[in-house]
């Protein structure tokens, strides 16, 4: 534990043992409260030290704003590491390369390195930028770079995931973007429902049996493309247990992620058919036309849909992959369909689940809701009375708790309830001219 001294000229000290080492840390002059805190603090340094943990919030804010001079008293007693000097760039460049990430995530990381360099530029020092200037850059994102707020949230995020390991590497004491809400990281202004309809229109505008099949993956047997689209083998395909086994990269890192099985579905048979029976002798992969990954699909795609006379949605392969989820999800339960489709149940409702049709839909509940409505009104009520005698049509008597009969009336105990035309109470006392019909009492 960490001890405040005060000599006899008025300089304030703390002294610690840390390792069996007496340490020491000068404060020089200052108020006996400022020094009291500050030696809470060094208890918390030690502590995390010996136990390898990280610092609370509140230390490692009071360490990054101390002065050069006090805090490298602080790293002299071996408390912290010296303070560096890295550059934002030559750390973003370091960081970025040593990441062991696919190339797609590469990229996206990449596009965040590019504008942290362009907004802070590359020579300023890590330990500079302060958290007023992480909320001035996500407004130059939304303002300047014109990004939607899904896209400045997902940046946001991957700026955060940079300066955590800068803290890390104990380049920074505090991550100054931590606390920066980013956003909603779903645009649901770029989801889309593909109808079987345009799905049609395409399929007759494409090429060739390859690019039928190409759709018909995405569409009907709901698989990624490119990265589970050109892994599909004709060996994955059990045409006689009308199964596929589905490779994918992307989730190859999840437990069970590497393989998955889905349905050989009715609407996509036909086009594995026609593609198989025109592949050449000895193909191996299903997708032989198109395997170069500098090829872009999407750009051939446009092509095609224009031709068809189709108006090109957003995201058209992520769209026409969430499509075929939203329609399992109407007929099968969601924990299936997110094991065919390959993702979770919190994903598959943020990013896929699509409204196929919202007025039909509506109009189908609110049927529902009419029909009801039209049965209670229509059913017949009968009044159901454990104890209850009737001697004839208009007049009913109830027994007592004392064994004795008393009339009710034709309005029962309790009056009238306004909201309701045909009941009364829980007491189910009716009059026969408001039912509309002969009151039959139980005999």
């Amino acid at each position: 534990m960490a001890s405040l001294f005060t000599q006899s000229n008025g300089t304030r000290r703390i002294q610690f043992l840390l390792n069996g080492q007496r340490k020491g840390i000068r404060l020089g002059s200052m108020p006996l409260r400022m020094a009291e805190s500050m030696s809470r603090h060094v208890d918390a340094l030690i502590q995390s030290r010996l136990s390898s943990m990280a610092l609370e919030a509140d230390t490692a804010s009071w360490l990054g704003k101390l002065d050069d001079t006090l805090y490298g008293r602080i790293a002299a007693a071996g408390l912290v590491a010296p303070r560096s000097s890295a550059s934002l760039g030559a750390f973003l460049d370091k960081a970025l390369a040593g990441m062991a990430v696919k190339p797609e995530t590469a990229t996206f990381y990449g596009h965040t390195v590019r504008c942290l360099k362009e907004y802070f530029t590359p020579e300023k020092p890590l330990r500079d930028i302060t958290p007023a200037d992480a909320d001035a850059y996500k407004s130059w994102l939304i303002s300047h770079e014109k990004l939607s707020m899904a896209t400045t949230a997902r940046r946001i995020v991957a700026a955060r995931t940079f300066f955590r390991m800068a803290m890390r590497w104990e380049l920074i004491d505090r991550n100054v973007f931590d606390g920066i809400k980013g956003g909603v990281q779903c645009n649901e202004k770029r989801k889309f429902f593909v109808s079987m309809d345009v799905v049609a229109k395409i399929l007759d505008a494409c090429p060739d049996a390859q690019w039928r099949c190409i759709i018909a993956l995405s569409r009907f047997g709901g698989i990624r493309v490119p990265s589970e689209l050109l892994p599909l083998r004709w060996a994955d395909i059990n045409w006689a247990e009308n199964s596929i086994v589905i490779h994918s990269p992307k989730t190859e890192h999840h437990e069970g992620g590497a393989t998955r099985t889905i349905p050989l579905f009715a609407e996509l048979r036909p086009y594995l058919l026609e593609a198989f029976e025109a592949a050449p002798e000895g193909s191996e992969y299903v997708i032989t036309a198109y395997r170069d990954t500098t090829q872009n699909l999407r750009t051939q795609f446009n092509r095609i849909a224009r031709r068809a006379g189709v108006a090109m949605w957003p995201k058209p392969f992520h769209n026409m992959r969430a499509s075929r989820e939203s329609e399992l999800m109407r007929e099968y339960d969601l924990a299936t369909v997110c094991k065919w489709i390959g993702n979770s149940p919190a994903i598959a409702a943020k990013h896929y689940a699509t409204s196929i049709d919202l007025n039909a839909d509506f109009k189908r509940a609110s049927g529902a809701v009419q029909k009801a409505v039209q049965y209670l009104h229509e059913m017949p009520c009968v009044a159901v009375k454990p104890e209850t005698e009737t001697c004839d049509n208009s007049r009913v008597f109830t027994t007592m708790h004392n064994g004795t009969h008393e009339d009710m009336g034709l309005n029962g105990f309790e009056p009238l309830t306004s909201s309701l035309s045909v009941t009364r109470s829980n007491q189910l006392s009716y009059k026969p001219e408001q039912l509309g019909r002969s009151f039959r009492g139980r005999q």
